[in-house]
């Protein structure tokens, strides 16, 4: 068995996806996808550091379920409550609670999926990095305390990021690292995203595999680039299936893929996240031995 650790955060979500509908309290964040993302990748285990909430029992007992190891979360009375919409004209996520008490959102401030709490997260509880063969680190501010033989998949801090860019970058990969951005991550620095994608790679020296949603995924490593698209996929809402990539791309990693092959399991679980609401195909998901045959991978150079 190969061990994916997850340490991210949690929130509780208002899901509105034009002209779908809405669906209301779903258990969400960047812990929970990444979670079920890892664990349908055959063979996975998975840890995961996240904050617990107190007011909503309904984490723990999913994590519970199918089986996710919760002894280094920490207990907390709530997780952000968010509103995450939906529509033609591009998608917006805004806390719950309006730290102004205005109605009204200051134009361009609400942040991306992952990225609505600028508190960094408590470290990870003693022993939390201990054994694990790959681990997922969201929106990190600092180096993730991870054995030199462990996979670390960044998903990068998209605020850190527009704040500081490679610098910021440089101080939270290691040589072990590889780089998960996702579009808005990647538009922060070059309106072209795959020459941003490319810029990284060659930046920090380190595999890049963008997450460019409908495009699907683009592969930078020292060998060339390769496009990861997938034309079979149906979209019923979109919310977790970036996170539930990320870590599905970590944990075939650890188990030995290369980055091509790891990016057709990350495209292949996104797949399955975009099938339903929330979280609720990825908990009902079958894990895959393989990527999915139809996916189609194209070499750039």
């Amino acid at each position: 068995m190969t061990l994916v650790g997850v340490h991210a955060g949690l929130s509780v979500d208002h899901l509105v996806s034009e002209p779908a509908g809405a669906q209301f309290t779903c258990p969400g964040g960047p812990a929970l996808f990444a979670a079920l993302g890892a664990r349908l990748v055959t063979g996975t285990d998975v840890r995961v550091s996240c904050p617990l909430p107190q007011d909503d029992p309904r984490f723990a007992r999913i994590f519970d379920k199918l089986g996710v190891e919760r002894r280094h979360c920490h207990q907390v009375p709530t997780v952000p409550r968010l509103w995450i919409l939906n529509s033609a004209r591009g998608r917006r996520i805004i806390a719950q609670d309006a730290p102004t008490g205005t109605e009204l959102g200051e134009q361009g401030r609400e942040p991306e999926e992952g990225q609505w709490n600028e508190d960094p997260l408590p470290s990870p509880t003693a022993g939390f990095e201990a054994g694990l063969d790959g681990l997922v680190a969201s929106s990190p501010a600092e180096r993730p305390a991870a054995d030199a033989t462990t996979v670390v998949g960044v998903d990068p801090h998209q605020t850190l990021v527009a704040q500081e860019g490679l610098r910021h970058l440089r101080r939270v990969v290691s040589a072990r690292s590889v780089l998960l951005p996702s579009r808005v991550q990647l538009t922060l620095l070059d309106r072209d995203p795959r020459r941003a994608a490319r810029s990284l790679a060659a930046g920090l020296g380190l595999p890049v595999i963008a997450r460019l949603d409908v495009d699907g995924s683009y592969v930078v490593t020292a060998d060339g680039v390769w496009s990861v698209q997938d034309r079979a996929v149906t979209v019923v809402e979109t919310t977790g299936a970036g996170d539930a990539s990320a870590a599905a791309v970590v944990a075939a990693l650890a188990a030995g893929a290369d980055l091509v092959e790891a990016a057709l399991f990350g495209t292949s679980i996104a797949r399955i996240a975009l099938a339903d609401w929330g979280h609720a195909a990825l908990a009902a998901g079958t894990p895959l031995s393989r990527p999915f045959p139809d996916i189609t991978t194209r070499k750039e150079n």
